[in-house]
């Protein structure tokens, strides 16, 4: 049983080698799918089985873009090869043409990623994230910001919004992902948001109000706006100072070589500042 379980593990990694960024058109089609089925239990076991491996798309064919993301399959491990330290606009990352004044004190440095918990390579990319924030400098203000893209992607960014609300932001981020992405749970609806959060110790009542007050919509239309300016076709994306966009470009091997990318546009905006 554990090697049936594992074969069909082993096929839903190979299919995850085929997946583009995510896109506006991912999110339609995952619209479509069921809420939750009886798959949770099996695939719940099947990520034991193989012992909760992260499963990360390896780099595909990319094309160049000087506006707009390039099509891209997550990168999963750095090469031997030296890492340019030099990167250039239209390549490597893109000017927003009007910028977007982050709210944050002036003496700091904006970093937000936009992500969707639907998406594996915003999966994929979080335990870099994690690592990179650990060592941020105090000159800089990090925000998660969930894509609200379309209303599927604007549910789970509700969930979000209200996590932060009631203060789980920290207990439960990661762990969404890893249900969604791991597990293999299909968690994106209200409901089956509501059935999550209720499971880590959440009153459901508190988190379906969270999900639906005046202060979560503000943030979830704030959050589509911000997309439309920054001119977003997909997720992840990292926006350095509310004035450039970090491309997925050709080339690119890892994920640590996107945060080198945030870290020349910080030490750009230091330069610009003097």
């Amino acid at each position: 049983m554990n090697k049936i379980i594992i074969l069909l593990v082993s096929l839903f990694a190979l299919a995850l080698f085929a997946i583009t960024a995510c896109g506006d058109s991912t999110a339609t089609s995952a619209e479509s799918n069921a809420v939750e089925t009886a798959q949770v239990a099996a695939a719940d076991t099947a990520a034991k089985a193989v012992d909760k491996r992260v499963v990360k798309p390896n780099v595909g064919e990319m094309k160049k873009s000087a506006v707009s993301e390039p099509a891209v399959n997550a990168p999963a491990a750095v090469t031997d090869k030296p890492v340019s330290k030099s990167f250039s606009e239209g390549i490597h990352y893109a000017k927003i043409s009007t910028r977007v004044k982050p709210t944050v004190p002036a003496d700091k440095i904006a970093v937000q990623e936009m992500f969707w918990y639907g998406c594996p390579h915003c999966a994929s990319l979080e335990p870099t994230t994690a690592k990179w924030k650990s060592t941020m400098s105090d000159d800089i203000a990090f925000e998660y910001i969930p894509a609200a893209l379309n209303p599927t992607w604007a549910v789970h960014a509700k969930a979000f919004y209200a996590a932060e609300q009631l203060g789980l932001t920290e207990a439960t981020h990661e762990n969404l992902f890893k249900a969604i992405h791991q597990q293999g749970r299909r968690i994106n609806t209200e409901d089956a948001l509501v059935r999550f959060f209720s499971a880590a110790g959440v009153n459901p009542d508190d988190f379906r109000a969270a999900m639906n007050n005046d202060e979560t919509k503000k943030k979830v239309n704030m959050s589509a706006s911000l997309a439309k300016r920054y001119g977003l076709t997909g997720v992840p994306s990292l926006i350095v100072d509310g004035q450039y966009r970090v491309l997925l470009y050709d080339g690119l091997r890892s994920y640590n070589e996107l945060y080198e990318v945030v870290d020349f546009l910080i030490a750009k905006v230091r330069d610009e500042r003097k």
